[in-house]
């Protein structure tokens, strides 16, 4: 049998955030490198919902937008809840609302294939990510599949078991289309509000500290890719590893860059601002260091030199004799008053950097969090070549890079 190079992300709409496309195409990278098979664990059994029913991205007039399909999921795992009316208008506002482009109307009609209504959200994900992928060669694979869901009982089964008392076991239990939570209580198996279960009768899936182990023993994985966060956590396995007597895959970070349009470099290039700037602060420090530089008016400086001064003044009236309440709260108060206009003035001149820096911000740090994490890889394939940019992505993939100019 080949290597297997696995990744895997819970779904997301879209195909999710960038970074779930660097992992799958850091699977089939390495895959290509070691003659191995790449495979994309798509999470269909997370129940998270709120983590992934919205889109972010930039519409044509170049403000961050945010589309949330809002609905009561009934408390399914994601990969179950049916694509509805609501999701379908959520994608073509979604199409409608970014800059038109040769290619807009094609990747709409795609999605829409993929998305089609009554489907669920597991298998709509599945294709979506058969057309991104697929040429490459990658196997998608659903872990409710059932071969998977008979060979990893037996390993949650042992884990159960093994769990302390009175405290939460690592798995889940599958009740028709919902997964709930497994407790040990007196030697006994119950759900969250007490009622006793008989484990052996459920479909059982893993958690967070079991599914590596369930993933590596069923492909008998050779590499992960993984996100920080996972490389992490993945470390803390061992003891598991150890007492199940499963190999642990190595485990190799994924890219993680910055997209870089044109447009934004110009804008950095114009403002004077670097890339290491958006990365290390945050909007707000950048527009007050910048508005410093623009006007060379800090106002807490001059307030404190302001104050300082009326102070001094105050004393020396004081020192003759006279009485300074009132000439006190006066200069204070004007003080104060010639201060806030002063900066309300440089502040209407420094109106256009700041919208500048709020459209670098924007693109590159979108609610002050990485790009990678927030928008979709639809939004740049609509700008750069459609379905061919998941090529430029795939020939430029390097961990070692930061960031990639298109």
């Amino acid at each position: 049998m080949k290597n297997n190079i696995l990744t895997g992300q819970q779904l997301g709409l879209l195909g999710g955030p960038l970074y779930t496309t660097y992992k799958v195409l850091g699977a089939i990278n390495l895959a290509k490198e070691i003659d191995g098979n790449a495979v994309y664990w798509l999470e269909t059994n997370d129940a998270d919902f709120n983590e992934i029913n919205h889109i972010d991205y930039i519409d044509k007039y170049g403000e961050l937008k945010i589309l949330k399909w809002d609905i009561d999921t009934k408390g399914y795992s994601c990969g179950y809840i049916k694509v509805d009316e609501k999701l379908i208008e959520l994608l073509n506002t979604f199409f409608s609302t970014i800059h038109q482009t040769e290619y807009t109307e094609d990747l709409k009609n795609e999605v829409l294939e993929a998305y089609k209504l009554g489907r669920n959200l597991g298998d709509a994900s599945k294709s979506l990510a058969e057309k991104l992928f697929g040429k490459y060669g990658l196997r998608l694979f659903d872990p409710s599949e059932k071969e998977f869901r008979t060979f990893s009982k037996n390993i949650l089964f042992k884990e159960a078991e093994r769990g302390e008392n009175n405290k939460q076991c690592n798995l889940f239990c599958l009740d028709e289309k919902k997964r709930l939570a497994i407790f040990k209580k007196d030697n006994n198996y119950c759900l969250r509000n007490g009622e006793k279960i008989d484990i052996s009768k459920y479909e059982l899936l893993p958690n967070v500290k079991t599914r590596n182990l369930c993933q590596d023993a069923f492909f008998n994985t050779h590499t992960y890719i993984a996100g920080p966060g996972e490389v992490k956590y993945i470390k803390e396995l061992d003891e598991y590893y150890k007492t199940h007597e499963i190999i642990k895959s190595k485990v190799q970070p994924r890219m993680s860059i910055d997209l870089i349009e044109p447009r934004i470099r110009k804008l950095l290039k114009k403002i004077g601002l670097n890339l290491i700037d958006i990365e290390n602060k945050n909007f707000e420090q950048v527009l007050k260091e910048e508005l410093i530089k623009f006007s060379g008016f800090d106002k807490k400086t001059i307030s404190e030199k302001l104050t300082m001064s009326v102070d001094v003044l105050i004393k020396s009236f004081e020192e003759a004799g006279m009485e300074t309440k009132e000439l006190r709260k006066l200069l204070h108060s004007e003080t104060k008053k010639l201060i806030g206009e002063k900066r309300k003035a440089i502040k209407i001149d420094f109106e256009s950097k700041q919208k500048n820096i709020e459209i670098i911000f924007n693109n590159l740090k979108p609610f002050d969090k990485r790009q990678e994490r927030v928008f979709n890889i639809f939004y740049y394939m609509n700008l750069y070549g459609g379905f061919n940019f998941i090529d430029i992505l795939y020939n430029n993939y390097n961990v070692k890079n930061q960031y990639l100019e298109l």
